[in-house]
């Protein structure tokens, strides 16, 4: 991105962030952490289109509405959803099962007996003694 560009997509993410931000409880600050806050918001977003972060910023809200966001919730939210999405356009491969079906009971049993093991039974008083 062009630094012109750049400066007005911050400034674009910004003041979404600043409606978003609005419907919470808003501090008195003064202007100079204001605008730090500010700042952190957009160094952290501004890798993303002005669309994913409203998508984000609106999914945190109805999750969370009582929860003020910081760029790192919006951050989580927006990585996750690319994690998803390119799942959805890259599903990991079907790995083939080829393991044979379990034992049943007497194959289990005749195994354990050609392997020199008894196999004692619950009130098998024979193969106890």
């Amino acid at each position: 991105m062009q630094p012109q560009d750049l400066r007005e997509h911050r400034a674009g993410i910004v003041s979404e962030v600043r409606v978003v931000l609005s419907a919470y409880f808003q501090p008195s600050e003064t202007a100079d952490i204001i605008t730090a806050q500010l700042a952190w918001w957009a160094d952290e977003l501004h890798d993303w289109t002005r669309e994913q972060v409203v998508w984000a910023l609106r999914k945190w809200n109805r999750d969370e509405p009582s929860k003020r966001p910081t760029p790192g919730h919006i951050l989580s939210i927006l990585k996750r959803q690319r994690g998803l999405m390119e799942v959805k356009r890259n599903p990991p491969p079907r790995v083939a099962d080829d393991r044979p079906a379990p034992a049943t009971a007497e194959e289990a049993a005749r195994i354990m007996e050609d392997a020199g093991y008894s196999v004692r039974k619950f009130g098998d008083r024979e193969a106890a003694e």
